[in-house]
Parts: C-alpha cells; structure tokens; sequence
C-alpha cells in the first residue's frame, strides 16, 4: 500500500508544483492520485504534482476550516481510485481545474482523451487541456448554478469538436487557425497554428514572426470560432 495511506483521515500540509501548501484532511489515496478535503472542497491530485505531504502538526481547529466554499464540492465514489476512473466519472460535470499561475479555470468537463480533456468554458468556449499539467480538479454538485445563471445543467447545444485521441492529434486539426496557448496574453501565445510536427508546434503572431513551441510545455489551447 502506499505510504501516504497511512495518513488517511488526518490533517495533512500537501506541497504540490509551483512551491504552493494545501493543508486540509487527507480523504483517500489510489494509484495515482490523493483525495485532500480542503476549504469544504474535494481536491483530486494527481502523485504527479505531488511533491511532499506531510502531518499538519501545527492546524489548530482544523486545516480544512476557515473560507469556506459557497457550496461545498462532491467526492466522487470509483472502485480502484485512480486518474483516469475520476475524469470519466466527472464527465458531464462542471468542475474547476488548476494548471499554473493564479487562476483557476472553471467549465463544464466534456471529452476525455489519452492524455488531455476538453472543458466547455462560458467565458472561453472549448478548452483543450493537457493531463499531464492538471494539478488538480474540483467537481461540483449537479445542483450547482454557476454564475448564478438559471440553469446549472450543462449547454448541451455545444457542438464538440471532433477529438483525435492525444493532444497533439488535435493540435494538428487545428493547423492554420487562430489559437490562444496557455490562455495567455503574450504576444506568441495568441497565433495561428503554422503546423504541428515531432513534438512542435510553429505559431505565427501578429507581427509575423515565427515561435517553436514544446509540446510537452503546453497546457491548454483554445481555438476562438
């Protein structure tokens, strides 16, 4: 079994990429992946992102109190607690996920792939998002209304995007449109797709100069329609 197990049930201080502490109660652990309730919010993390977990010796009243949630978020309930069982048991779902910097993105969780997921975003549209980035993801109740808007089902009008099944598969269907990488507002990051080879992608930006970029430093992709 593995040895974050045996803190199963206690307050814990979970350090994840990007140096950022989580503290709160250590839910449940699979193969792949620890359950942490933090703020009354079910936090699924993948091992990947994991970087040292430890007891909270120091919480008082409980690390898991404090700002709370509006509405607390669900626990999601797979035998054999792993990734890819908690993505497709949170399909359907609105969710929200962190990738890196500041902010989180919120939407609703829709195709999920080899190793990337599409999010129907309100404010962005269709999210690409590489798995390999997710640090963590939230689902919500399917009572939640999100922005308080009337209904909280998810927009079911949306046309998915035909989905090849690793991201840069769909990387390449999108050669010659505009894209947004990283849902950044540098200037290389909002281009259109000159192609897509080896691991590469070639942006062209506004001024007309040319930027390779890594695939595998990619996190997410929106194409504006």
């Amino acid at each position: 079994m593995n040895e974050y197990a045996s803190l199963i049930g206690e307050k814990v201080v979970l350090e994840i990429s990007g140096k950022r502490l989580l503290p709160g109660r250590l839910i449940d652990v699979g193969s792949d992946i620890v359950v942490l309730l933090y703020q009354l919010r079910y936090l699924y993390i993948p091992f990947a992102h994991v970087h040292n977990l430890k007891a909270d010796v120091s919480s008082g009243e409980g690390s898991e109190s404090g700002s709370q949630a509006e509405e607390p978020s669900i626990g999601l309930l797979v035998d054999q607690l792993n990734v890819a069982k908690i993505m497709q048991e949170a399909k359907g779902l609105f969710v929200e996920i962190y990738v890196s910097g500041n902010k989180s993105i919120h939407g609703y969780l829709n195709g999920v792939m080899n190793d990337y997921f599409t999010l129907y975003s309100p404010i962005h549209g269709t999210i690409y998002v590489a798995l390999s980035h997710m640090k963590w993801l939230i689902p919500y109740p399917t009572s939640h209304v999100p922005y308080a808007r009337s209904t909280g089902t998810a927009p079911m009008g949306q046309t998915q995007p035909s989905l090849a099944k690793n991201f840069e598969g769909t990387l390449k269907k999108e050669e010659g449109k505009m894209a947004v990488i990283d849902l950044s507002g540098a200037s290389e990051r909002i281009a259109v797709i000159k192609g897509v080879a080896g691991g590469i992608i070639n942006v062209i930006d506004a001024d007309g100069n040319s930027t390779l970029l890594n695939i595998a430093h990619v996190k997410t992709m929106v194409v504006p329609k």
